[in-house]
């Protein structure tokens, strides 16, 4: 061991400041699928589902819809935004063909969750 104070004060300082910038993270409390009952937590690409209006999964709601509509060999389901769903034929980048659209989402009536991560997504 030297006998340079410097060298271990160096250490702790260094520990000191790593520690400084760790702070504890907020308990995030995560709304629940109505779909799957798991917890939703990107609520970026989450839906609004029901009367409530409460968050779903982006898949849940995909695959929900596609079990309801009967599907023809090459048609799939994709998002068209503002939460519409749309019933295509064809292949993307290709001609496409929209056979059915399907309104999920509700645009005038917002839930309380979306409008809270609009406020957030302005503020940034």
């Amino acid at each position: 061991m030297s006998d340079n104070p410097e060298s271990g004060d160096t250490n702790a300082s260094r520990k000191r400041r790593r520690n400084n910038y760790r702070r504890p993270r907020p308990k995030h409390t995560f709304s629940e699928c109505p779909i799957c009952n798991k917890s939703v937590k990107f609520m970026l690409t989450a839906i609004s589902v029901g009367e409530d209006k409460k968050p779903a999964h982006f898949d849940c709601v995909l695959k929900q819809i596609t079990e309801g509509e009967e599907l023809e060999a090459k048609e799939k389901i994709i998002y068209i935004g503002n939460g519409k769903f749309a019933i295509v034929n064809g292949k993307s980048g290709k001609e496409l063909s929209i056979r059915k659209t399907i309104q999920y989402e509700e645009k005038e009536i917002k839930g309380e969750w979306r409008k809270k991560l609009s406020r957030n997504l302005k503020n940034r």
